[in-house]
């Protein structure tokens, strides 16, 4: 099946609703993505949204601090997820002071209480793998050819830059996907996510107080129903399932380690979001969101990014930066 369920389109509205109560948008003309992560209770109707994110940008190889004090990647699904990541990591001490719902001891380390699913939402299909086809079939003929054509050949042990030679599948690529933006080292969120289907989107440090990985049960994406288009829409998901998770198997062990591979569920949304590139193309012009970036996780913190920095912080107590708690 497609389309996403009944009950998913309202746990979808429900993050467009605190998206629009945050008040924190891209300017006039101007689109973005957004990501959320929340938590689903086979035993209740309830929908916990742990984190929400927007942003389109990352920095240059050419910018990068060599202090590590800037966050490199601001798309959307990094940065949800490292606000997913800080809920996780505030829950388990609110377990261990007032006890939680959603996560339990067990033993010496912590899991997800049984009935709790990760869900995942993006208002559009991720970039680099599980986009190529999508974006080329709204693509002037004379740009998809020149997408398509090599300027570099490309081996098992390189990346593509952005979506150069996108008749290739299962490629590593690069943001951005312009060929007319600075070259970074940031892997598309593609590689991004499918790399969270098999090591969990609980990081390196919750690693060490979970038992085994935390893992997507299923991805909602939205634009591709609008397109209307069946032999598209069959495409995208064929995309989408190989790219996000399909694609590793066979490649890692099944039997060593407390990880294998979770491939989720993919599903399209109808549901429109506000500041989507295909709700503003009605407009006369419109344009990717500014480096602007926002991360809210679920205790109602908002926080702005602008090229890799907190919004508001002066470049010489950058370095402190190093050491707040936007993980």
């Amino acid at each position: 099946m497609n389309q996403s369920s009944p009950s998913d389109d309202d746990h979808i509205s429900l993050i467009h609703t605190l998206y629009s109560q945050l008040k924190v948008y891209p300017q006039p003309s101007q689109y973005t993505v957004l990501t959320a992560f929340y938590l689903t209770s086979s035993a209740s109707s309830e929908c916990k949204i742990i984190s929400l994110g927007t942003g389109t940008k990352c920095l240059p190889k050419c910018r990068l601090p060599v202090r590590g004090e800037a966050v490199h990647d601001s798309h959307a699904e990094v940065v949800a997820h490292r606000g997913a990541i800080r809920w996780i990591l505030e829950e388990i001490i609110r377990e261990r002071v007032q006890g939680s719902g959603w996560i339990e001891r067990h033993a010496d380390t912590y899991r997800f209480r049984k009935r709790i699913q990760i869900h995942m939402y993006v208002s559009t299909v991720p970039c680099g793998d599980a986009s190529t086809r999508f974006l080329a079939a709204s693509q002037d003929p004379k740009m998809a050819f020149l997408k398509d054509s090599a300027v570099i050949a490309h081996t098992e042990d390189t990346t593509a830059r952005g979506r150069d030679n996108y008749h290739l599948f299962n490629v590593l690529r690069t943001k951005p996907g312009r060929a007319d933006s600075p070259p970074t080292l940031s892997l598309s969120c593609s590689d991004k996510i499918a790399s969270w289907s098999w090591l969990g989107i609980q990081g390196a440090f919750g690693a060490k107080l979970f038992e085994g990985g935390t893992y997507i049960q299923k991805i909602i994406i939205g634009e591709v129903l609008p397109s209307r288009d069946v032999d598209l829409i069959k495409i995208v998901k064929e995309d989408c399932e190989r790219a996000l998770g399909g694609r590793l198997e066979g490649l890692l062990p099944t039997d060593q380690g407390p990880y294998s591979l979770h491939k989720p569920v993919i599903a399209f949304t109808p549901v429109p979001f506000i500041h989507s590139r295909l709700t503003l193309l009605s407009s006369s012009s419109f344009f990717p969101d500014s480096d602007h970036f926002r991360n809210s996780p679920s205790n109602g913190t908002v926080q702005v990014l602008i090229n890799g920095y907190k919004r508001g912080v002066s470049p010489k107590h950058r370095q402190k930066m190093q050491n707040s708690k936007f993980m």
